[in-house]
């Protein structure tokens, strides 16, 4: 339970950082006190933050899957 507590803090912080490179890079800007809520920048922000951190999330499932394996095989 710990290793996946783990995970999301690890997937969060490393989506938050892809979310704001790729919002820089796009030049991108939103901010819902500004510009209101349910708009079409809300959605595209969102959007990006549940797909980044899918994708994040995903491959950090994947990696410690591995490794998890690869450990369980050298102890037997």
């Amino acid at each position: 339970m710990k290793s996946n507590t783990a995970h999301r803090f690890i997937a969060l912080a490393v989506t938050y950082v892809v979310v704001k490179l790729l919002q820089y890079l796009a030049g991108f800007e939103y901010s819902p006190f500004e510009e209101g809520v349910f708009t079409y920048k809300f959605l595209a922000d969102v959007g990006a933050w549940a797909l980044v951190y899918v994708l994040v999330y995903s491959l950090l499932k994947k990696i410690y899957a591995q490794k998890k394996e690869a450990a369980h095989k050298t102890e037997i």
